[in-house]
C-alpha cells in the first residue's frame, strides 16, 4: 500500500511576525492582555497523549512562573475540553485558547501537536519554534536573557 503525502515548508521564521492569533475565547487571562516580556503559546490537543505528557513535563521541569512569560495551550477543542485534564498537566496562571475554527492552527501551518512558538509579546515576533519536547530549561532560559 502505498501512502501520498506532500511537506509544506515552514513559514514562520526566527525575527519575523507571527501569523494571526484568531481565538473566539480563552480561560485564564485575556490573550490581548498579557504583560510578559514572552508568550510561549502551544498548540495542542487533550486527546493527544504526546501534547499531555510534554506539556505535564514542560509546566513542572521547565517553566516556572518567575519567568517573564505567559504559557498558552491552543487548542481546536471547543466543546468538552476537560478543565480537570487542563489542571493536572497545568499551573493555575496557563491561558487555554480555543481556536476560531481552526484559523490559528491554519495560519502557523500546525500539522503536528504539541508544537511551540515563543514570541516576544509587544513585538510579535517569534524568538523560537519546534516540538516542545525540544525546549528545554537550558534553551528556555537562553531564550529569555
Amino acid at each position: 500500500m502505498l501512502f501520498a503525502c506532500s511537506l509544506n515548508a515552514q513559514s514562520l521564521r526566527i525575527g519575523d511576525r507571527i501569523p494571526t492569533i484568531d481565538v473566539d475565547c480563552a480561560m485564564g487571562k485575556d490573550l490581548k492582555l498579557i504583560e510578559a516580556k514572552f508568550t510561549c503559546l502551544i498548540f495542542m490537543h487533550s486527546e493527544s497523549k504526546p501534547s499531555t505528557e510534554a506539556i505535564r513535563h514542560f509546566s513542572t521541569k521547565v517553566y516556572s512562573s518567575e519567568m517573564d512569560m505567559d504559557m498558552v495551550l491552543l487548542t481546536p477543542e471547543q466543546d468538552g475540553f476537560e478543565e480537570e485534564m487542563l489542571r493536572s498537566i497545568t499551573t493555575n496562571d496557563t491561558i487555554v485558547a480555543f481556536d476560531n475554527e481552526g484559523r490559528t492552527f491554519a495560519n502557523f501551518n500546525i500539522q503536528h501537536v504539541p508544537f511551540t512558538v515563543v514570541y516576544n509579546t509587544s513585538s510579535r515576533k517569534a524568538i523560537w519554534f519546534g516540538p516542545l519536547t525540544r525546549l528545554t530549561k537550558e534553551k528556555l532560559d537562553s531564550i529569555l536573557k
